[in-house]
């Protein structure tokens, strides 16, 4: 992206509870660029138009629940990493396309490295969830020397499915979740 965008964005749904706002806000002030990131409560039926608006303003920023799948399945380029994770949360129009990336990949490495000490090898990890997160956590250990993930997912269907889409490293347990009183 050669030039600042005509506005900065966090699409989410519900989204006022985001403190997004307050850090990147510090962030721009400190850097002296004079642009505001502002959440914008999405409800998902409304994406698509406002996706359309946000191109006419040259938009870019961040998506977060539950838009990650739709902007990846709306963008016009997708890097590597977002096509791979199946998610983008991160966006930009550029020459009037939608260009998405995800930086949660490379994110959740940094992070699991600087615990763990440096570099990943044998890796023995118990990924609990199947959601959107999982995706890119899968993403970076999958790039790890030998490593191995189990799935552990409320909804076995769906664990079976990500271990599916990244069956080099992954595989799905299945788990039977105890009966809450108020769940028949």
């Amino acid at each position: 992206m050669s030039e600042l965008p005509g506005r900065l964005v966090l699409l989410g749904h519900p989204v006022a509870h985001s403190l997004s706002p307050i850090f990147q806000n510090a962030a721009l002030r400190a850097a002296g660029i004079h642009l505001t990131y502002e959440a914008l409560d999405v409800p998902p039926r409304e994406l698509t138009v406002r996706l359309r608006e946000l191109k006419n303003l040259n938009a870019a920023g961040n998506v977060t629940i539950p838009h990650k799948p739709a902007v990846h399945a709306s963008c016009d380029d997708l890097s590597e990493i977002a096509a791979r994770v199946g998610a983008v949360n991160t966006f930009w129009f550029e020459s009037g396309r939608l260009h998405g990336d995800n930086t949660d990949v490379g994110g959740f490495d940094a992070a699991a490295k600087a615990l763990l000490g440096g570099e990943t090898v044998d890796a023995r990890v118990v990924l609990l969830g199947s959601g959107g997160a999982a995706a890119a956590v899968l993403a970076a250990i999958e790039q790890w020397t030998n490593a191995h993930i189990v799935i552990v997912a409320r909804h076995p269907d769906r664990g079976a499915k990500l271990a599916r889409r990244f069956r080099d490293v992954a595989r799905a347990e299945r788990v039977l979740m105890p009966r809450s009183p108020e769940r028949p």
